[in-house]
């Protein structure tokens, strides 16, 4: 028998802060695309006049909340607030969204800490990064495959970046003055250890990266040994990605890049090892393409990125050791995890 139950179809309006209706249908997704741009301008201008701070070369504002509610109008808007890198000073700013503010606050501490500690990083810069053969290698790596138009960096100021992240910001939560000069005061001796450190490590993945390319020239360019090491080389290794990576995978790569030396001198290509970790690659990589088209993503960010290359050391070189217990079942219950966040 037919229902005769008719469909429900509903309406969806968008009304200004007056009330005014400017637009009705039924297409919620068109709806959105097509006011979201609008909506975004009319919050910043609202923001704007809310709170924002620039030029400023200390913290002289006051302290960050999470989120900041404001009233405009007779309108009620919520922000987050965060740093952002003027350049030569830093400034606030109030975002619409949690993930934007997030994106802006690193890059302006970063900038900040560069301001607190001039005279540091200067000689770092001189006497750490002062390598001509690095910073020529670097600028000639290639752009992440599924990020071609970044734009290029350079080898010290993104060595400088992964330096101060990883001694004054790395696990710590930094929104108020306090909290900024407390952990430049317990910090700022480790400072120059790890910049040793740090600079050893990036001559090391250089070197052994220009290496491992070299080696690759003499396979045929069909191999599928060849092509599957060219493929994981360049999500690994590439302008930018110094950057972008957390230091304890940093200080990974090199381990890294000797399970594919060990696995090109064995010329191991057994399909089975190879389909294994196509199994999750695949399914990471489409799922970071898919993200890439609605936010800024940063791969390196995700643990279970490197838990790829955790898992390739210990199929290929077994001897090298992985940083952690590694299986397929390890996988599964990760990449289910992850899409529980």
């Amino acid at each position: 028998m037919d229902s005769l139950t008719p469909h429900l179809q509903m309406n969806y309006r968008i009304v200004d802060e007056h009330g005014k209706l400017l637009d009705y249908g039924r297409d919620l997704r068109k709806l959105q695309q097509q006011y979201t741009v609008q909506a975004v301008d009319s919050f910043e201008q609202h923001a704007a006049d809310e709170l924002n701070y620039s030029g400023c070369i200390q913290w002289a504002f006051d302290d960050l909340p999470e989120s900041h509610t404001f009233i405009q109008r007779g309108q009620t808007f919520t922000g987050f607030p965060a740093l952002v890198d003027e350049g030569d000073a830093v400034g606030v700013r109030l975002f619409d969204t949690r993930a934007k503010a997030e994106q802006e606050h690193i890059p302006g501490l970063l900038r900040l800490l560069q301001l607190r500690l001039r005279k540091e990083c200067t000689y770092i810069q001189k006497n750490n990064l002062s390598s001509a053969s690095a910073e020529l290698n670097y600028s000639r790596l290639p752009q992440h495959p599924m990020f071609p138009k970044a734009q290029a960096s350079s080898y010290k100021d993104d060595m400088l970046t992964l330096i101060l992240h990883a001694v004054f910001i790395d696990g710590k939560t930094i929104r108020t003055e306090h909290a900024f000069e407390q952990s430049v005061k317990d910090n700022k001796p480790r400072l120059q250890t790890l910049a040793n450190e740090a600079s050893t490590i990036a001559l090391d993945i250089m070197n052994t990266y220009q290496a491992l390319q070299k080696d690759l020239q003499r396979f045929n360019p069909k191999d599928p040994l060849a092509n599957d090491i060219r493929e994981q080389l360049n999500v690994l290794i590439y302008n930018g990605f110094i950057k972008v990576t957390p230091y304890d995978s940093f200080k990974a790569i090199p381990r890294y890049l000797k399970a594919i030396q060990y696995r090109l001198d064995k010329l191991d290509n057994n399909p089975q090892k190879a389909q294994e970790i196509a199994r999750y690659a695949i399914r990471f990589w489409k799922d970071i393409e898919k993200q890439a088209k609605k936010q800024i993503i940063i791969p390196e960010h995700d643990p279970f990125r490197w838990m790829l290359e955790e898992l390739r050391v210990s199929l290929y070189a077994q001897q090298l050791k992985t940083a952690y217990p590694v299986s397929a079942k390890r996988l599964d219950k990760a990449w289910d995890d992850r899409g529980a966040r």
